[in-house]
């Protein structure tokens, strides 16, 4: 109120003010709680979620729901024994006994037809967040017991529907495409395969070797005897170089013939020109 020149916010409380007439008297901040609530936000109380959340989880009903199960009338009789300390009756509902310190000391045991609801309410509903089967695991397991409990939540998580639709799988970017550039000439980068083996021919012959030119589509192919290194350079070299010229590139899978050096071709002509080989993953190439 004593600013000389107030702008903006001020500027505009100056001028509400002016029409009350009213005196302002300092007031310290422990005898202005009232007033100073309304610019604090509010203080949340912490609030525990009841463990028996389901109408089938109190003690009478409970206790009703385990006498259909026929494998927890089994374990029943084991109870009843006194060397039995894993299981015991609290008020008429049969319990586990918790070897876990976090978790209390006796858990229920859950019937078969009723564990479909707590992993849809640990899992399904809006204040369960549809978390992983980890955490969905930890917190049913605090509270309850059946056997086979991790598998079974594992399973319900995994074949969730909303989890399916809305949360991405976990995994690795695929890797950079590698493309092959368009050839710039006929027979300058061809591929070569070998298809076998087959039945011995009467020429002796089992395999069949396949070169295709990748400009034309051209595609040349000779039988074979082996599927050897020195069979494979022969090939090269009468059927493609003497006849096509030498391709400056040679694409092929990695087979064991193909990682090899090809000895025979190379004191034959890879002196004279240069050819760079190419592998790729089987049953890929064109």
């Amino acid at each position: 109120m004593n600013l000389k020149d107030p702008s903006g916010r001020l500027a505009r409380w100056a001028l509400r003010l002016q029409e009350h007439d009213f005196d302002v008297k300092y007031k310290t901040g422990k005898k202005h709680s009232d007033a100073d609530a309304l610019s604090r936000n509010p203080v949340e109380e912490e609030t525990e979620t009841p463990d028996k959340f389901l109408a089938v989880t109190t003690s009478m009903n409970l206790a009703m729901e385990q006498k259909k199960d026929q494998y927890l009338a089994k374990l029943k009789l084991l109870s009843n024994s006194s060397k039995n300390e894993e299981f015991r009756f609290i008020d008429g509902i049969l319990c586990r006994k918790n070897f876990d310190p976090d978790g209390k000391l006796w858990l229920p045991v859950i019937p078969k037809h009723l564990r479909a609801d707590i992993l849809r309410h640990f899992h399904d509903t809006p204040t369960a967040g549809h978390l992983g089967f980890a955490k969905t695991y930890d917190r049913i397991r605090k509270r309850f017991y059946w056997p086979a409990m991790y598998r079974n939540v594992v399973r319900y998580v995994m074949h969730c529907r909303e989890c399916q639709r809305r949360k991405s799988v976990p995994q690795r970017p695929p890797g950079r495409l590698v493309p092959i550039p368009p050839a710039i000439a006929p027979f300058h980068r061809i591929g070569i395969d070998l298809l076998g083996r087959f039945p011995k021919s009467a020429h002796g012959n089992k395999w069949i070797i396949v070169c295709t030119d990748y400009s034309t589509r051209y595609a040349i192919t000779k039988a074979l005897p082996t599927a050897e290194v020195a069979e494979i350079a022969k090939f090269l070299l009468e059927e493609i170089v003497l006849r096509h010229g030498a391709p400056r590139v040679i694409i092929t899978d990695r087979g064991a013939v193909f990682r090899s050096r090809l000895v025979p071709l190379s004191s034959t002509c890879v002196t004279l020109i240069i050819v760079s080989q190419r592998r790729i993953i089987p049953k890929q190439m064109d």
